[in-house]
């Protein structure tokens, strides 16, 4: 049984008090809606927080993380610090930042926990951070890589399952110094899945939880993923791994998709040969009939039998994408009846090369006042960093700006509606490892952005796909003043 609501004063002072205080919250992650007095003008955020789950532990594996903090208007920072903690909060920062530089990135130590960035002042607004692992051999052999996402309250995934080989592993990681409770709901092919042991997981302060998805629900080829938190906090983050028998058949994490509604977004299936499979996820009570439109460079089109596609209520569905692509790289745009979210599951490698995975996801567009910042838009060692922009309805203009301490050459990028376009980020910038900024221009309609890095070995081709997330700038602030019978009451 849940627990009973807080009274209204306790939950007006509370969100007055988290909004003054400027703290950004997880990206996409819908809240409840709670009527508040008329606002001053928006004020900058003065703390800014992602959490980066644990990195893979494999051998050779190699873990990069970053930080970015482009700032109010890309104005260089004057005051402020950021670091990369480990979750314990104990030992040396991983990583720090300070003015004038906008981004720092590092390799984490080996068997390295979870890790929590923390930016304050001039450096909190937009801040971002990302991971990205590289392992060579083994089991978990391939690129894997997410942005770090601030403790909510409401996340959803698209992706991952639990056949024979499949092992799905979901990380809560809580930052906070209070216990959290969290809900894990689960849809599969066939409808909601009944887990009752996904039910009040309990997350220690500053601990993390994994929770094991062949184990809540055993033999599911894919899942739409579900995480409410009822007390506290928490960072969500899914990882899924394959394999056949001894052979590893990919890694990577799933990105969090956008909170579902009846247009959805998704950027970044890749070009290149092998598997593209669109899963969409229909969680409510009604069916969603649903207009499929994909977005190439030279413009949308409706793929050739997927103008109308019929997912039942509480199921996720699977589309193969692959012959509808012609190996381009394209974005899709879903319109529905009843809301629904989508990942995309993306297999590289043929004949004798090893298979390799990356995930995609629905995501919120970048516009003029929440634009992105790529705290690893390219990592030392990858031969290919590629961001994919689409812009479905409306033509965006964008600026893609290398962050000091690295140097380059910003780019001015046009996206025609309706098309999505590739950037080479190599040309952004020749450093191994940089931040970029991803600033939608005044006039610019919303453009949704994901970023690919891509190698080759002897073994095969590796990639992974992230989504860039909106960032966090500014706040707006209630104005209030004291009332002894509430404590606070609205200004005049």
């Amino acid at each position: 049984m849940r627990p009973a609501a807080p009274a209204r004063p306790f939950l007006a002072v509370t969100a007055l008090l988290a909004l003054g205080a400027g703290i950004s919250t997880a990206v996409g992650a819908p809240s409840a809606v709670v009527a508040l007095p008329p606002t001053r003008a928006p004020v900058p955020v003065v703390r800014g927080v992602a959490v980066c789950p644990e990195p893979f532990q494999a051998v050779a594996a190699q873990t990069q993380v970053g930080m970015a903090a482009p700032g109010l208007d890309g104005a260089p920072a004057g005051s402020g610090q950021a670091e990369l903690l480990r979750l314990s909060r104990k030992g040396a920062p991983v990583v720090s930042l300070a003015p004038p530089d906008q981004q720092a990135a590092a390799t984490a130590p080996a068997r390295s926990p979870a890790l929590v960035g923390e930016a304050s002042d001039d450096l909190a607004p937009g801040f971002a951070a990302m991971e990205t692992t590289r392992a060579p051999s083994g089991d978990l052999r391939g690129l894997s890589g997410t942005s770090c996402l601030a403790a909510g309250t409401d996340f959803w995934f698209v992706g991952s399952g639990a056949e024979v080989g499949q092992r799905g592993r979901l990380y809560l990681t809580n930052p906070e110094s209070a216990p959290a409770q969290v809900d894990v709901t689960l849809y599969g092919p066939a409808g909601e899945i009944d887990a009752p042991a996904g039910r009040g997981v309990s997350v220690a302060a500053r601990g993390q939880e994994v929770v094991v998805l062949d184990a809540l629900a055993p033999a599911i080829p894919r899942f739409g993923v579900h995480v409410q938190v009822r007390q506290g906090r928490v960072a969500a983050a899914l990882r899924d791994q394959q394999v056949r028998g001894l052979d590893p058949l990919g890694v990577d994490w799933v990105p969090p998709a956008a909170a579902p509604a009846r247009r959805v977004v998704l950027a970044g299936v890749p070009a290149g040969s092998g598997e593209r499979h669109l899963q969409v996820l229909a969680p409510g009570a009604s069916d969603a009939i649903v207009r499929v439109r994909l977005l190439a460079a030279d413009g949308a089109f409706v793929p050739a039998g997927l103008d109308v596609l019929e997912v039942p209520a509480g199921t996720v569905r699977d589309v193969d994408l692959a012959p509808h692509t012609r190996g381009e790289a394209v974005g899709v745009e879903l319109t529905s009846d009843a809301p629904i979210t989508a990942g995309l599951l993306a297999r590289v490698g043929t004949g004798r090369e090893q298979p390799e995975l990356a995930y995609a996801a629905a995501n919120n567009p970048l516009t003029e006042a929440q634009p992105g910042a790529l705290a690893l838009a390219a990592v030392g060692g990858s031969d290919g960093a590629q961001l994919l922009l689409a812009a479905p309805r409306g033509t965006a203009t964008v600026r893609v700006t290398p962050m000091p301490p690295a140097t380059g050459t910003a780019s001015t990028v046009s996206v025609p509606e309706g098309t999505q376009i590739t950037v080479d980020l190599r040309d952004i910038s020749s450093a191994p490892t940089f931040a970029v900024t991803v600033v939608p221009l005044t006039g610019s309609a919303p453009v949704f952005a994901t970023r690919l890095l891509s190698e080759s070995d002897s073994r095969g081709p590796m990639l992974t796909l992230s989504t860039l997330l909106p960032g966090r700038y500014v706040v707006a602030v209630p104005e209030v003043s004291a009332d002894l019978s509430t404590g606070l009451r609205s200004g005049p």
